[in-house]
């Protein structure tokens, strides 16, 4: 009887952790744990592949600018190639490639890495490996599920961003920049809304998609007979979406946003993994609310006093200031008596525009006396050196020399040597 015996693999045939659930781990985590267990860069690790599949190599080559986990045609070819060198199927699972056809790639990733230290830290605790997890990747999950915290940002030793994975050489749980343990972070709760966000999207990635291109259109249609009898319009108030963002899946073969889906399931009271699957039988939508209750913090502004302003008195002090033997900007007028200048313009036009007026005017005779006392000071230093019997100075040769406020006027160079040019004819 013949027998089908499985090749040898090029690389490591690493398993993936959480497979199947909405802990999945993430290709871009994979990749990582997979170059660490040859004792290899990710980086080295990342240029070997494509070399090894006839890819050119940019010079300046950066492995993590890769779309690993996004759903993206990039995303696809990376899951395969790497599938083919560990013998390793299903590896698309790592990445959010199977609901390309679903969902539109449009601000599907976050722009920034995240991460649950919590999730980190029982890893760690459990003797397990330290793993990132999908989740984590995509742009509508703030929030952990397991620990109802938002997820972190920034190294809680460095305190710098971006320090999850973007270096030449990466272990999963550990700062890139200084390496410290990133499970040591502490965050605040978690919102309702951000938490059931999170679980919808989890629940999406822990069961594949069985609706396939050919059928989103259907589904669609489904949901729009369905939740507004078929009305477009009606649909797109009811969800919170925009009128031509839904008539353009209708009839430019536009695909929602991941934002929109989640919407959708709001209103419909139907779960993304349900959704996909197209399992729309026996669906009754929901006769509550459907909005999320959100406790609103009490306003800063509770208990302050509504400030009386006399504009008459106020226009008074305007005109005494406006006679005080030293002119005054806006901006000291506007913080002396603590009104925006936007109001004083508004109301008080005439006095307000009299002391700008002045104040320029005074700008603009303290700068002419600078340039006089700037041109006398230059000129002295030069006959000074013409009596010494020197044949002269250059700008870089008396600008030491002027008055500390002389070196303050701007582009002073320029008007040493036309001080200079003026002595010398």
């Amino acid at each position: 009887m013949d027998m089908l015996i499985a090749p040898r693999s090029t690389l490591h045939a690493l398993q993936p952790i959480g497979q199947g659930t909405g802990q999945v781990e993430s290709l871009t985590s994979y990749f990582c744990r997979l170059a660490h267990s040859h004792g290899m860069k990710a980086r080295d690790l990342a240029a070997w592949t494509l070399q090894h599949f006839g890819e050119p190599i940019p010079d300046d080559y950066k492995w993590y600018r890769r779309a690993f986990a996004g759903a993206s045609q990039e995303s696809e070819q990376w899951s395969s190639w790497i599938a083919a060198l560990t013998g390793i199927g299903g590896l698309d699972r790592l990445t959010l490639a199977p609901w390309r056809h679903l969902v539109s790639n449009c601000s599907l990733t976050s722009r920034i890495d995240r991460w649950c230290p919590l999730c980190l830290r029982d890893d760690k605790a459990a003797n397990q490996p330290l793993y990132l997890r999908l989740s984590w990747d995509i742009a509508s999950v703030t929030a952990c599920t397991r620990h109802k915290i938002n997820l972190a940002s920034t190294c809680p030793h460095c305190e710098k961003s971006n320090v999850r994975h973007r270096a030449s050489a990466v272990i999963p749980g550990y700062c890139t920049a200084c390496g410290g343990f990133l499970g040591d972070q502490t965050t605040r709760l978690a919102e309702p809304a951000a938490i059931w966000q999170a679980r919808s999207i989890e629940q999406m990635v822990g069961r594949p998609p069985e609706v396939d291109a050919n059928r989103v259109l259907a589904l669609l249609e489904t949901l729009v007979e369905r939740m507004a009898h078929g009305r477009i319009t009606t649909f797109a108030e009811t969800v919170g979406l925009s009128k031509s963002g839904v008539w353009h899946w209708f009839n430019k073969g536009g695909i929602p946003t991941l934002q929109a889906w989640l919407a959708i399931s709001l209103c419909g009271g139907r779960g993304l993994d349900r959704l996909f699957v197209g399992d729309l039988e026996n669906w009754v939508l929901p006769e509550i609310d459907h909005q999320l209750s959100i406790p609103l913090e009490i306003s800063p502004r509770k208990g302050i006093r509504a400030r009386f302003l006399d504009w008459s008195a106020i226009r008074a002090k305007l005109r005494q200031l406006l006679e005080a033997p030293e002119a005054i900007s806006l901006a000291q007028v506007s913080k002396e008596l603590e009104l925006d200048q936007k109001q004083l313009y508004q109301n008080a036009n005439a006095e307000v525009r009299a002391i700008v007026s002045r104040y320029q005017g005074h700008r603009a005779g303290s700068r002419k006396n600078k340039m006089q006392r700037l041109q006398d000071q230059v000129t002295e230093l030069l006959q000074e050196r013409w009596g010494a019997g020197y044949s002269g100075m250059s700008a870089r040769d008396i600008w030491p020399l002027l008055d500390q406020d002389l070196k303050a006027i701007r582009h002073s160079f320029r008007h040493i040597e036309v001080a200079i040019a003026a002595n010398d004819s």
